[in-house]
């Protein structure tokens, strides 16, 4: 009686000094730099907006947040990296709304971004805009649909690549607006562009990054974005669910830790990454760059992912797309 007593005694000693140790461990976070995973190439839009805000991270956490590019595999490569990774707060994920379209689209994923990953926070969200050879018969949202009723399967569209999310946003007007229309996937948005200009193809859901420059210079003409709202990018460009009611499309990015991160850590991280999100310079660019500063907080970051793997989910499904 007396042995199992202090062996009871000594276990919740046990239990109790761990704790205290988490919680000084947690106290002391972050004490040395921190990994953040960009699951993309370096240079476009992602990664400029990722590492503009590394720099308040760095500056809110008192460590340097270094920027680590390991793309490929439509962001799977960096996205299972961390998944695997320590739940220590010292390696983290920038995540996108690939981590929600990715599930149906790649049957074979080793990792579950909503078991594996816990959400730190939105930090951004950013739309499309639908743009058309000059030559395109069509010049308004009204008009397009029409034309494409009258002409069904001949007005071409490009994408990124078959599930990017140009695709899936066409594939989502087309439900909705209740037209078909034909899709020419190619390897990335430039290669589409230059088919857009050249009349190849008629259509193509671009960033409103990518937009800005060919809409100002006249190259190419914008029927609308995908945002809820009209943009202050592109005056004069209305909302497409102005006429298609309820067609919004939003890519965002925010930061996501493994499973299994503490409490603590989450609480430290995502108050940092509000201030990267509420910093002036950060703002001023997105705005510029057709996008918008929009921080969520974990607990509604995680229903976003949940609701968005749902929602691309039977987008992915209706276009047919599949990568191996």
């Amino acid at each position: 009686m007396i042995g199992t007593g202090m062996q009871r005694a000594g276990a919740a000693l046990m239990l109790a000094l761990a704790a205290v140790c988490g919680s000084a461990k947690a106290a002391d976070y972050p004490d040395r730099p921190i990994r953040l995973i960009a699951p993309f190439p370096p240079g476009g839009f992602t990664d400029v907006v990722t590492r503009r805000a590394a720099v308040t991270l760095s500056k809110e956490l008192g460590q340097s947040v270094v920027v680590e590019n390991k793309p490929g595999a439509g962001t799977n490569i960096g996205t299972e990296y961390v998944a695997r990774a320590a739940p220590d707060g010292y390696t983290l994920l920038v995540g996108t709304s690939s981590l929600a379209i990715n599930p149906t689209l790649y049957p074979r994923l080793a990792f579950d971004a909503q078991r594996d990953l816990r959400p730190v926070g939105i930090l951004s969200t950013t739309g499309y805009t639908l743009i058309a050879n000059n030559d395109f018969p069509a010049s308004t949202t009204t008009d397009l649909l029409a034309y494409a009723k009258k002409h069904p399967g001949e007005v071409a569209f490009g994408s990124s690549g078959n599930g990017a999310v140009n695709h899936l946003a066409a594939v989502m007007f087309m439900q909705q607006a209740d037209i078909k229309m034909q899709h020419i996937p190619y390897r990335g948005s430039q290669a589409a562009i230059t088919d857009l200009l050249g009349g190849r193809i008629q259509l193509f859901w671009a960033s409103t990054l990518e937009a800005l420059p060919l809409v100002a210079g006249h190259r190419a003409k914008a029927f609308g974005v995908t945002d809820a709202a009209p943009v202050k990018a592109l005056p004069g460009v209305a909302a497409l669910g102005a006429v298609v009611p309820g067609y919004e499309v939003k890519y965002w990015m925010g930061l996501f830790a493994p499973a299994g991160a503490s409490d603590e850590i989450v609480s430290r991280l995502s108050h940092a990454l509000q201030a990267a999100a509420n910093e002036q310079g950060l703002k001023d660019y997105l705005i510029q760059s057709g996008a918008q500063s929009e921080y969520m907080p974990p607990q509604d970051a995680a229903k976003l992912l949940r609701d968005d793997t749902v929602r691309w989910g039977r987008v992915v499904k209706a276009s047919g797309a599949k990568v191996e």
